[in-house]
């Protein structure tokens, strides 16, 4: 069987300010890059402090799809983040690297990330998430911000190409 890269806004469906935040804050990176790519700052910490390590979909009890993406955030313990998106068994798994992260404000945080790390294709990118919880109290994620080689592709959790919002990603059990 031949597997297909699903084609992204990965990161659109992928996805993760209130309060009163800066206008800028709530649409832009905070940092231009130089603060996260020093080499002693690592995603790890972050990503625990925030409780974002484990299983994430829209619907956890629904099969991987592309409108479904099921994500697995792991921490393979050298500060990196891994996390592997499955979009369902007709499509092979989208793999990101966080590799720096910072907290911006109690629930956004701002990531460096390798999409493709060291495949064809690999390319740097800077992500924005909000982690809040739901009305129920389930812990989700949405990406608002994101911008790779190409530009800006998501701005106030808004897939630029699209006009669609973000979806936001639940914890799974």
């Amino acid at each position: 069987m031949v597997k297909r890269v699903a084609a992204w806004g990965c990161l659109a469906v992928l996805s993760v300010l209130p309060a009163v935040l800066p206008a800028i804050a709530a649409t832009e990176p905070a940092s231009d890059n130089a603060e996260l790519a020093r080499p002693s700052f690592t995603a790890e910490p972050v990503f625990r402090d925030l409780n974002l390590l484990g299983n994430w979909a829209l619907d956890c009890a629904t099969p991987a799809s592309p409108q479904n993406p099921h994500v697995a955030t792991t921490a393979p313990g050298d500060g990196r983040v891994v996390e592997t998106h499955d979009v369902g068994p007709e499509y092979a798994s989208n793999l990101y690297h966080f590799v720096a992260a910072q907290r911006l404000d109690k629930e956004t945080v701002e990531a460096r990330v390798l999409f493709r790390p060291g495949l064809e294709g690999e390319e740097a990118q800077t992500l924005v998430m909000r982690i809040r919880k739901d009305a129920k109290g389930i812990e989700t994620r949405r990406t608002i911000y994101n911008r790779g080689d190409d530009g800006v592709r998501v701005k106030n959790g808004i897939a630029l190409r699209s006009g669609l919002k973000t979806p936001v990603l639940r914890r799974c059990p």
